[in-house]
């Protein structure tokens, strides 16, 4: 019997949505139903990383 390993399910990176997002600027799509799609999946992965960023940020010296 083999070793099975999972296919990898691939995920936009961030930078990835960031520049199709400013392409889409350039290309003076503001407004379109992929820029709101794109503008909107940026704004939650940040609601979702800053909790976490401001867990990690105490000072452990006080």
């Amino acid at each position: 019997m083999g070793i099975v390993i999972p296919f990898p399910t691939r995920q936009v990176m961030d930078d990835e949505l960031a520049i199709q997002l400013w392409e889409l600027v350039m290309a003076g799509q503001i407004g379109t139903p992929e820029y709101r799609r794109l503008d909107a999946e940026i704004s939650r992965r940040k609601a979702i990383a800053a909790p976490r960023r401001e867990a990690s940020s105490g000072r452990p010296w006080r």
